[in-house]
């Protein structure tokens, strides 16, 4: 049951596809999260689980040839000045219509993944800044302008007026950045979704942007979904996980139950990939075997099975897993933790008798 009061995002049983000439894409199957308000999540995975569909699902800007087919995502507005919450079933919504260009942009920001693309050339970061706030707000052109300087001075810029008038080839790229997440936050959004925002960016300029996060994240209350493959980026910003694989969510807990506690075999294997400073030199790293099959072509039972070292022959490749609790604030997608069909399993005859 979802407490309104503290989730500003549910998404639930969310199935995506991609229609193409060669077939159905099926890039979400079954994603399930919710967002608290004030909290950061982060969500997880190799390239091709899912995470970036996931965000364009919640911004209703899927391509032409994407369609939500199942599932809901529910965004819970709250108005302060009747304490009121209301919630908005984003699908419903016409991905053009007035009520959802109202939301986007404004309540619901995104940066996206890449800073040196994200950015139109032939305009000014100004003009970029200009057009969010004054699409969503009821202000002058010199307001908006006055707007526009103080967001760039916000995200740390040095000489805002500057940059306001310099076009996106005339800043580096941790510059470039900062005017995304400038443009993302300068209408006030109650939710912003970065969808791997420091991916191009050096080790340096990666800290300052995630510290200039955290620390607006603070200022303003504002939640956050962190879409990353940096598990330790995880570590320093988010305060829940969700570990996605093959466009379901297969783990979802807090971060320090992911780190100490984690208990699907996928979320255990990312984290023996991570290189550890006290290793000895000789130290060889862990990989995940294989790669993430491809989404129009998904394996039988377990997705995870066929990289899994933990799968139960005659079981992970048979039964497709649910969603089981394990703990408070605790779930995961693994049949390990099914004791039915693992007690099956451990008494050969009444295992082949259920199949």
């Amino acid at each position: 049951m979802v407490n309104n009061q503290n989730t500003i995002l549910q998404v639930e049983n969310l199935h995506t596809h991609f229609f193409t000439e060669s077939g159905i894409i099926r890039a979400l199957r079954g994603v399930d999260f919710s967002v608290e308000r004030g909290k950061v999540l982060g969500i997880v995975g190799e390239s091709g689980c899912g995470k970036s569909v996931t965000a364009q699902c919640i911004m209703n800007m899927l391509p032409s040839n994407g369609r939500v087919v199942e599932g809901k995502i529910t965004y819970y507005r709250q108005d302060p000045a009747i304490n009121q919450i209301e919630a908005i079933d984003i699908n419903s919504l016409p991905p053009r219509g007035r009520a959802m260009r109202a939301i986007r942009g404004n309540e619901i920001a995104m940066i996206f993944q890449e800073p040196m693309t994200s950015l139109d050339p032939v305009y000014t970061t100004g003009s970029q800044l200009m057009e969010a706030i004054t699409l969503h707000q009821n202000v002058t052109k010199q307001e908006g302008k006055e707007i526009a300087i103080d967001a760039l001075a916000k995200v740390n810029l040095p000489e805002p007026a500057r940059i306001f008038d310099a076009y996106p080839h005339q800043l580096s790229g941790g510059q470039r950045q900062r005017v995304m997440i400038a443009i993302a936050l300068s209408c006030n959004p109650t939710l912003l979704i970065a969808d791997e925002p420091t991916t191009a960016l050096d080790v340096t300029t990666q800290a300052q942007i995630l510290d200039l996060m955290r620390a607006l994240q603070e200022e303003t209350h504002m939640s956050i979904i962190f879409i990353t493959h940096d598990l330790g980026v995880v570590a320093e910003m988010c305060d829940d996980v969700a570990v996605m694989y093959l466009g379901k969510a297969v783990e979802r807990t807090d971060v320090d139950t992911t780190f100490h506690n984690p208990q699907h075999p996928y979320t255990r294997a990312l984290l023996r990939s991570i290189p550890r400073l006290d290793a000895e030199n000789q130290y060889r790293l862990d990989v995940i075997k294989g790669r993430v099959p491809d989404p129009s072509v998904v394996p039988s039972g377990c997705p995870f099975h066929p990289r899994c070292p933990e799968m139960v022959p005659g079981l992970c490749e048979v039964y497709t897993p649910e969603v089981i609790s394990i703990g408070d604030n605790h779930q995961v997608r693994c049949l390990l933790h099914d004791d039915k069909l693992m007690a099956q399993a451990t008494t050969p005859t009444a295992f082949a008798e259920s199949r």
